[in-house]
């Protein structure tokens, strides 16, 4: 697994999976991991956060689109793989018609559409067997709250805390919340489906819309606490008040379907919580 671990965390690692810390925008890092040779890759490295991506847009195209370039050519030297699977963006949906860069209202809309290019023309000209997805929402056990992080961790942290939920913009706005089990299995099931090595964006979601203001009821149902709600002006970015994933084609192609409803993931997700931040 390579890994710099800007968000991530080596305690989340299960026991004998081997780490490479550095840097997937590193063209020499990439090249002495991939020398090793793989039969399946899972490229899910991302400079996180359409808000990061604003703050620090050089290093979202680092790691978003150089490193995902770096990626493509290194698995087109390899010998026997399988598949290559990328994962996009739920951020691409909706906002965006394909093609079109006046849709693009974060550097990581760009950046993760870039790479969505490359993998399509790698997977094109037949030098990487190549399958992408676009994920919606991802949350649960193994996400630390942070700046930049999902919405879920951060509210289960100030919900404990006793602190109200900011909102950005009304509440009325929609997204599709997709319990981390769900996002796994579907990314297997695209990876090793003899039907998905194809020029289509698998999504993955529950294929269900929650407003932001039901949300923020449920993850304080969820921690049995009621902490209400302040609402703040919407970011100039976030224009999209609507999002939900069309699991069609993952249905289809795949045979995948999401197991976890969004009261149970946060259920989970707030015990995961409470057994690693205790004094929270």
């Amino acid at each position: 697994m390579l890994d710099n671990l800007t968000s991530g965390h080596r305690q989340n690692l299960p026991p004998g999976v081997e780490l490479v810390r550095g840097d997937v925008g590193d063209a020499k890092t990439v090249a002495r991991v991939l020398k090793r040779g793989f039969d399946e890759i899972y490229h899910l490295a991302a400079f996180f956060a359409n808000q990061n991506s604003c703050d620090h847009p050089v290093d979202d195209f680092r790691s978003n689109a150089l490193g995902t370039v770096l990626m493509l050519e290194g698995a087109a030297k390899l010998r026997g793989l399988k598949t290559f699977l990328f994962a996009s963006t739920s951020s691409l949906t909706g906002d965006l018609d394909e093609g079109l860069a006046e849709g693009f209202s974060t550097p990581y809309m760009a950046s993760k559409f870039t790479g969505e290019l490359y993998a399509r023309y790698y997977r094109r000209v037949g030098a990487v067997p190549v399958r992408t997805v676009r994920y919606y929402n991802c949350y649960g056990p193994g996400e630390w709250p942070g700046r930049y992080r999902n919405v879920v961790v951060n509210w289960i942290e100030k919900v404990l805390k006793g602190e109200p939920l900011g909102i950005t913009g009304d509440g009325r706005e929609t997204r599709d919340f997709t319990y981390v089990d769900d996002i796994v299995s579907g990314t297997i099931a695209v990876a090793r489906s003899k039907k998905t090595c194809g020029p289509r964006v698998y999504q993955l979601g529950t294929g269900k819309e929650t407003t932001i203001k039901r949300l923020a009821e449920l993850v304080q149902e969820a921690c049995g606490r009621t902490v209400g709600v302040s609402l703040t002006p919407r970011r100039g970015w976030d224009k999209t008040m609507r999002r939900r994933a069309d699991l069609t084609l993952a249905r289809r192609d795949a045979g995948w379907k999401p197991k976890v409803s969004l009261e149970q993931g946060l259920w989970r997700t707030v015990a995961w919580y409470r057994a690693h931040f205790p004094s929270k």
